[in-house]
């Protein structure tokens, strides 16, 4: 089947700019670009260490052909309010530690989402992904859980504005999937997932 020509951007964080965490390997836009049929295109404006208020910056020149956006942005965030796990005395305890981060995090996205609903023809956000092998058995158990509230924040605001959904959580679930250099980024082999997802969400 021929697909029509799409030009994408590659929005967000260091799940995308993730080839300083790759050595060797390529990251995660090389393999979007080795992966796309051949009338796609694709570059990638996401940078590491990004949390939502920077994405604004980086989108303020976009080239004129580009048909979709992919953005990827939470996780930094999500990880700046880690503080909170500390005062966990169980799980039971995430919903209501992470109820005000929630809500702030659910006003700040709202407003990305909005903004950059505007300036593309197609928005396309990610999940952020859960399963992510910290060393810590306590963060192991914890994050997860409040990663899921942030990842519900995401999907209700996307579907408010009718934003399709990439579910990387589903699909970066085993160790391999994170880089050796950092647990927190997407290895080679968690990037080709990333990058057959966002093909799969892309021509469907």
């Amino acid at each position: 089947m021929t697909h029509a020509p799409k030009h994408i951007a590659l929005a967000g964080d260091s799940i995308f700019d993730n080839d300083g965490y790759v050595p060797n390997d390529p990251g995660v836009i090389e393999q979007l670009r080795k992966s796309i049929p051949d009338n796609w295109s694709a570059l990638k404006i996401a940078v590491d260490g990004d949390c939502i208020r920077h994405v604004y910056s980086r989108v303020e020149t976009l080239p004129t052909h580009l048909t979709d956006m992919v953005l990827s942005i939470g996780g930094n965030d999500a990880l700046g309010y880690s503080d909170f796990l500390n005062q966990a005395k169980s799980i039971q305890d995430i919903p209501d530690l992470v109820a005000g981060p929630a809500a702030e995090f659910k006003e700040n996205y709202k407003t990305l989402l909005t903004h950059l609903n505007s300036l593309t023809p197609n928005l396309h956000v990610c999940a952020i992904y859960t399963a992510v092998p910290f060393e810590d058995p306590v963060w192991r158990q914890l994050v997860p859980l409040a990663l899921k509230i942030f990842n519900q924040v995401i999907k209700e605001e996307a579907a408010a504005l009718g934003i399709g959904v990439i579910e990387i959580d589903k699909v970066c679930t085993n160790d391999e999937d994170y880089s050796k250099a950092s647990p927190i980024e997407p290895s080679a082999i968690g990037g080709q997932k990333i990058v057959d997802a966002i093909i799969r969400h892309l021509k469907a």
